[in-house]
């Protein structure tokens, strides 16, 4: 019996080796296709195909390996710098005579990056290139690049989503209740929603009123902005909206006779109908996917600056702020403390452009990035940053130290403010027959064990802790915009702005995107005649760079589309326990903003 078993486990371990070997080698296989048929060449005639699959973002997020990422994969991801560069490139280039929006697998968008590729197709159009977009259907992100074109068509039975913005929260105080949870919350700010699910049942007076102010901004831009792409008022949109019954019933229950006689379409075709209009403006051509023009035009590695010097450094922060090193997609403290230093070692970087676009989080890290800001200042490096869809909370404290703020007006920033959590079970097992008891040396020995009452005085002194660290929140504020004391404290309270409301009580200094960030950069420096935009990034190899490119395209072969509204909505709440299991402030103290738009 032991011999048998002895040559079964051998067996075993050699079926493994064997797996183990041919596996790596379709892997290299793999590999050397993919660079073989990496450098796609270019029709002579080309009609470029913004066909973007998955969520627009600033920085795409490495996938994970692993069983994990085949059961629960990274969802699609479209970076807006690759969009926005295609157009640019495209708008210049000979061969490419028009361009087809195809956005029927845009998942989600924040409004200023759909502003960016607005503006980048309203270049590319000014070059006297037809632009169509052709949908079976329109989310109301999609219809917002989809109005940018020159002509757009729907599907006779399409259908456009449009009903305005929203903020919804899952509040949980009474399950809590139930399962016998304390959870202690010490914050810093009337505003400062982030932990109100946890303290009450429904959207509290002061929630109702800053949030109120925010999203109707955000609409006002939305509704004004399609109008003057569409030719029509906004006024009138909004009341198809509020009135959907009427509306529809003034067309017979047709709603492609409302959405063309209220030109929000030019006409309803199909798919080959719109194609071929779109060839009757440019003559015969191929469609060429952005992606692969992108490719065509600079292979795996990213152009070199022609410059010498005289270079702008553009850093990029996206995702929650978390202390450490930490992966694209998230901001750890200690990587981008590394790109600033970088930065400010190079002699040849004489700006920089910090570009941001995260909710916040450990208050920590968000000091240890701020600081390294201000080192770059002292240095004489100006800072100037960039806030992308949302830099609220942690994002805004880094801010304060730059010499600029651009944001976009539909940006959701500030909430100046500060929270902690502690959580407390020991109801819970008192319920269950579990008891907690022993001793320590002090009276904050154990004291924050989850399985023990939160005693008076540690909550005294964590609420202690909160105060200070908001109050040396509000003065950078103070301080960075130079702005009284007394001001910042009606501006901050948690409050969220939105870009435009923020420039007017002066949080930021200008409107604007990522190009006019970089021009204020090379203003301060004073090199505006002749500056050169340069990435600074964790440095990677050769062999680095291309295998991020391939593995994101694996990402999207995996990727597994929602089969059901409760599936979405699971998803998004697994989405929320990770950012909240991803939380490592070593004082739990947190600057996090729960801002969602729902769309």
């Amino acid at each position: 019996m032991k011999t048998f078993f002895s040559k079964l486990m051998r067996g075993i371990e050699s079926t493994r080796n064997v797996l183990l070997n041919l596996f790596f080698l379709l892997f290299i296989g793999f590999f050397v296709v993919t660079l073989l048929n990496a450098q796609p060449s270019l029709p002579e005639r080309g009609i470029l195909k913004l066909e973007l699959k998955g969520a627009l973002v600033e920085q795409v997020k490495r996938p994970s390996f692993g069983l994990s990422a085949l059961t629960n994969p990274e969802a699609k991801q479209v970076k807006v710098h690759d969009v926005v560069l295609a157009l640019e490139n495209a708008a210049k280039d000979e061969r490419i005579l028009g361009a087809r929006l195809d956005l029927s697998e845009l998942t989600s968008a924040a409004l200023p990056h759909l502003q960016e590729i607005r503006q980048a197709i309203e270049t590319f159009k000014k070059s006297g290139k037809p632009v169509m977009a052709y949908a079976d259907n329109l989310s109301q992100a999609q219809y917002y690049l989809a109005a940018t074109a020159d002509e757009l068509y729907l599907h006779p039975m399409g259908n456009i989503a449009l009903q305005g913005y929203s903020v919804y929260r899952n509040y949980i105080k009474g399950a809590l209740d139930k399962l016998g949870v304390d959870v202690h919350v010490f914050r810093a700010g009337k505003y400062k929603s982030a932990a109100a699910p946890l303290m009450q049942n429904a959207m509290s007076d002061a929630e109702r009123e800053a949030d109120s102010q925010w999203l109707n901004t955000l609409w006002d831009i939305y509704k004004s902005e399609v109008a003057e792409m569409r030719g029509i008022k906004a006024e009138r949109l909004q009341e198809v909206l509020d009135t959907p019954a009427a509306s529809i019933k003034a067309y017979d229950g047709d709603l492609g006779k409302l959405f063309v006689a209220e030109n929000w379409v030019d006409g309803l075709l199909y798919p080959e109908q719109a194609d071929a209009r779109l060839q009757m403006k440019t003559g015969q051509a191929d469609l060429v996917d952005y992606k692969s023009y992108l490719m065509a035009s600079s292979g795996f590695l990213p152009e070199q600056p022609q410059q010498a010097d005289n270079w702008i450094g553009i850093i990029t922060g996206s995702g929650q702020i978390l202390s450490g090193e930490q992966p694209a997609g998230t901001m750890g403290s200690d990587t981008m403390v590394e790109l600033l230093n970088t930065a400010l070692e190079d002699e040849r970087i004489k700006a920089v452009v910090l570009r941001l676009n995260t909710p916040g989080g450990s208050a920590q890290a968000s000091e240890s990035i701020r600081h390294a800001v201000e080192v770059l200042r002292q240095h004489g490096k100006p800072v100037v940053v960039s806030m992308g869809s949302m830099a609220a909370s942690g994002g805004y404290w880094i801010a304060t130290a730059a010499d600029e703020i651009w944001a976009s007006p539909a940006t959701i920033t500030g909430s100046i403010g500060v929270f902690g959590i502690v959580p407390n079970i020991s109801n819970s097992l008192n319920k269950l027959g579990i008891h907690t008891d022993g001793l320590g040396t002090t009276k904050l020995a154990g004291a924050m064990r989850i399985d023990k009452p939160l005693t008076p005085a540690l909550a005294e002194s964590i609420q202690l802790s909160i105060n200070q660290i908001y109050k040396q929140f509000v003065g950078h504020v103070a301080k960075g915009r130079d702005i009284p004391l007394n001001k910042v404290q009606d501006l901050a309270q948690g409050r969220v702005w939105s870009g435009r409301d923020a420039k007017g009580l002066g949080l930021v200094d200008e409107l604007g995107n990522l190009d006019d960030a970089i021009k204020a950069a090379a203003r301060l420096a004073h090199i505006e005649a002749s500056h050169t935009p340069v990435e600074v990034i964790p440095p990677m190899n050769v062999i680095e760079l291309m295998m991020e490119n391939i593995l994101s395209e694996v990402v999207v072969s995996l990727d597994l589309q929602p089969s059901s509204t409760l599936q979405v909505f699971i998803q998004a709440f697994d989405m929320k326990l990770q950012h909240i299991f991803a939380l490592n402030d070593p004082r739990g103290i947190y600057a996090l903003s729960d801002i969602e738009v729902v769309q």
